[in-house]
């Protein structure tokens, strides 16, 4: 039975925005649909979000990007999160999710979901985990029904799309703790998992739960965004055991979460040097049936701190000419503390380049087009057009401020290129 048969919750989102979808993506309805039955595609989209604007993730819609936010125990400004919530949206941002591991998190996710039409996602561990935590106890001795019931809460509240790492196995966790891994485990809701479970001599209870996550996230279409927590966290750790074993589960989940009637991604890594990214997105991609990739970076170096936006943005590029649909930015604070409102501006473009690099190189026609119309504005020296196209207009604003009265550049001026063969009488002769 057709996804859409299942899931009523997704077929009616879908009847309602399907047309300004196909017009968003310049896709026929008809192959959003088989896009979405086949899980190829998802559609990011809680009826419990109100005016949520409905976001298509998977091949052959753009590549989307995300944004992640929120507080943290050391640093809790919920003002400033709220702004960093705007940035993003204003930057470009397709998705925004709310990482807040400091403060009253359920106030933080309700108003955040107030002022983000964009779709939500959340890891409902991290609510379960802050009260354990903050509360002296050790995350080894969480109940499992209490991550069940965060995860209906989150998604009556209106979460669009939460991480949820049911692909770790017990066997995967001593893969990563007992072996020869350099960074070990580097996901929080990963190594939260893996404690307890090593800690309690059991199997993931996300895992064996499934079922009960299933149910839920069918009733308020909540696209499960199927977790990486053994990702690799350093470059000379990518494609070891542990990160194979979670992703071969993660594949058999998403097969059974469509025939459940519920969208799943997968998330994917990482730290992955450059020679790897291609082999590592078309590895998992093929392992996991073509359901939606959504990776972090995968950063190709590990020495950049300050500037792993960049590193990621590299990768990102990489991974979306393999076949990535989804990017989750990186910012210059990523490994050294939370990102300020600049950092989250600078991450965003970072992403949307990366996409953009990708989507070029694939032939894709609204990438090539953009290109080849920007292409045509400098050559005409048209400072407006030039503005439109760019992906951050405010930028070329801001750059061309001091020299705006002038037709060419302030690097050349007189010695421009374009004008030094357009105002030669001979040229064209």
């Amino acid at each position: 039975m057709s996804i859409l048969n299942l899931n009523a919750a997704l077929a009616n989102m879908l009847d309602k925005h399907i047309e300004t979808l196909a017009k968003r993506e310049n896709l026929d309805p008809e192959t959003i649909i088989r896009g979405i039955e086949g899980g190829t595609m998802v559609l990011l989209a809680n009826p419990n979000h109100s005016n949520v604007a409905p976001v298509l993730v998977g091949q052959p819609a753009s590549v989307k990007v995300n944004a992640n936010i929120g507080t943290s125990p050391l640093k809790n400004d919920v003002r400033c999160e709220m702004v960093k919530l705007q940035t993003a949206i204003n930057a470009g941002t397709d998705t925004v999710m709310d990482l807040s591991i400091g403060g009253d998190l359920n106030a933080i996710r309700k108003e955040m979901l107030e002022k983000c039409i964009l779709p939500l996602g959340t890891v409902p561990m991290y609510a379960v985990a802050q009260k354990y935590i903050d509360a002296g106890r050790d995350p080894a001795e969480i109940d499992p029904e209490d991550i069940f019931a965060e995860i209906e809460h989150q998604a009556l509240q209106g979460v669009d799309y939460m991480t949820v790492h049911c692909g770790l196995t017990r066997r995967g966790a001593e893969f990563a703790t007992g072996g020869d891994r350099v960074m070990g485990i580097v996901s929080r809701g990963g190594s939260i998992l893996a404690r307890w479970m090593l800690q309690n001599d059991k199997e993931n209870p996300l895992l064996t739960g499934y079922d009960r996550i299933l149910e839920i996230a069918r009733a308020h279409n909540v696209t499960l965004s199927l977790g990486d927590g053994l990702r690799p966290g350093a470059g000379c750790d990518a494609g070891d055991a542990a990160q194979w074993e979670e992703v071969m589960v993660l594949g058999q989940l998403a097969r059974r979460g469509l025939a459940a009637g519920v969208q799943c991604m997968i998330e994917g890594p990482g730290h992955v040097r450059l020679d790897e990214v291609e082999t590592q997105i078309r590895g998992i991609k093929k392992l996991t049936n073509g359901a939606p990739l959504y990776v972090l970076g995968p950063l190709t170096i590990d020495c950049s701190p300050g500037y792993d936006h960049i590193a990621g943005a590299i990768g990102g590029a990489v991974a979306v000419r393999a076949g990535v649909d989804f990017l989750c930015y990186l910012t210059p604070a990523e490994h050294l503390t939370l990102p300020s409102i600049e950092d989250v501006h600078a991450g965003v473009m970072a992403s949307r380049i990366a996409a953009q690099a990708g989507e070029a190189a694939l032939g894709r026609p609204h990438a090539v087009q953009r290109e080849m119309a920007m292409s045509r504005a400098r050559k005409a020296l048209d400072w407006e057009a030039m503005q439109t196209l760019a992906l951050d207009p405010d930028m070329v604003e801001k750059r061309r401020e001091e020299h705006s009265d002038k037709r060419e550049c302030a690097m050349c001026g007189k010695f421009c290129a374009y004008k030094m063969v357009e105002e030669n009488p001979s040229c064209g002769e």
